[in-house]
């Protein structure tokens, strides 16, 4: 009877091990796989970082088919109504007689102001055809001082290199600015001597249309080898071989054989894949302004850096001070008096730990409270030794 009840007993603690080894187990195994920190084990809250979600966007808006090219086309016209803001040169004078001579009237003189000499431009996109109307730039080429309230006579316009005009431009302007003056002051705002005109299409520009051969170009409007690579891959997943980029700044594209006969549709399904771009790690700064833009890419490796602003301040003061030239007679004389004072401040190091996301290195940089003027000197000199990560381009 006593053996067996220390049998028994032997059991049950052989058992009650098994059961607390699986227990440990349990709570072991997690934490030896990655699923659970100790942390969460014991019920706290744990922070994961979570990677930023990467933008997709269409083929259409990173580039354009090659034959989708603007055209500027140029011409030189006279305004007219202009009043005291126009021109009174002879050069100015000699091109009027010339419109009137177009028109069959010889004009020998002609009143001078009122009228001004300039040039105009517009930017023709592809697709255009003749009676589309467009919005030029007018700007002065003489001594004219505003084109407020003018009016542009009619004008060809032509391509560069060419002498077969393409457009006309005409009718009255619109100006952004103005000028007035009186006998001893004057205001302006703006530019007065710029203004937009109406200009309409006579002919067709020749651009190549993109559907004549059996390929055509996809050109990319930032260059980057990885996206022309996304680019191709998201293509030929929806049409198997359809694609192949050429270099970092071009994708050829061919036309398989059920869209020979809607080309333009096939063009629209490709300019509406998504894909994620990529870029090269830039930062640029503009030393004029002391703006700096900084690109997703950008890494740092970890460094230290000192810096200390230098204040200087010049103060002038007059005073009134008193005279006895020789003769007896006191005059007052004009004292000048210059405080010069410089006051530093900083002087500390501090350390640039190293940031491996843009996100990190924002965080960090408003940290440091060091003025994007100060910085510009601080990245070229971490360039130098290497610890910026990046292309340093200064504007």
């Amino acid at each position: 009877m006593e053996s067996k009840m220390l049998g028994i007993i032997s059991h049950a603690i052989r058992a009650g091990i098994a059961c607390l080894g699986c227990c440990v187990f349990a709570w072991v195994a997690p934490l030896c796989h990655g699923q659970m920190s100790p942390a969460t084990a014991a019920g706290q809250a744990v922070q994961k970082s979570v990677p930023a979600k990467r933008v997709r966007h269409r083929v259409k808006d990173i580039t354009r088919l090659s034959s989708d090219r603007t055209n500027t086309l140029e011409g030189r016209g006279l305004v007219t109504g202009l009043g005291d803001g126009g021109s009174s040169s002879e050069d100015t004078a000699q091109e009027l007689r010339n419109y009137y001579k177009r028109w069959g009237l010889n004009v020998a003189d002609v009143a001078e102001g009122g009228v001004a000499l300039v040039d105009i431009s517009v930017d023709v996109p592809a697709n255009y055809r003749p009676g589309e109307k467009l919005t030029g730039t007018v700007s002065v080429n003489d001594e004219a001082t505003s084109l407020y309230g003018g009016t542009l006579k009619s004008a060809y316009l032509y391509p560069i290199g060419s002498e077969v005009p393409y457009a006309v431009a005409s009718g009255p302007l619109i100006v952004g600015g103005f000028t007035a003056s009186g006998d001893a002051a004057s205001i302006t705002k703006n530019h007065p001597t710029k203004a937009k005109v109406t200009v309409q299409i006579e002919r067709a520009l020749q651009n190549e249309s993109p559907f004549s051969g059996k390929t055509f170009d996809l050109l990319l409007l930032n260059k980057d080898r990885s996206t022309a690579v996304a680019i191709e891959e998201a293509i030929n997943a929806v049409f198997p071989g359809a694609s192949r980029g050429l270099d970092g700044g071009v994708v050829q594209v061919c036309f398989p054989a059920e869209f020979a006969n809607n080309k333009l549709k096939f063009v629209n399904q490709i300019e509406q894949l998504k894909v994620a771009t990529d870029s090269r790690a830039i930062v640029v700064v503009n030393e004029s302004t002391g703006s700096i833009v900084i690109g997703e890419n950008v890494k740092l490796s970890t460094f230290a850096f000192g810096y200390e602003d230098l204040i200087v301040t010049v103060n002038e003061t007059q005073t009134q001070g008193q005279s006895v030239p020789f003769g007896g007679n006191q005059q007052q004389k004009v004292l000048a008096n210059t405080d010069i004072s410089a006051t530093e401040s900083g002087g500390d190091y501090k350390l640039m730990a190293e940031q491996p996301t843009i996100r990190e290195l924002q965080i960090l940089l408003n940290k440091l409270g060091v003025p994007p003027r100060d910085l510009i000197p601080i990245l070229r000199q971490a360039k130098d030794i290497g610890a910026l990560q990046a292309e340093l381009i200064f504007e």
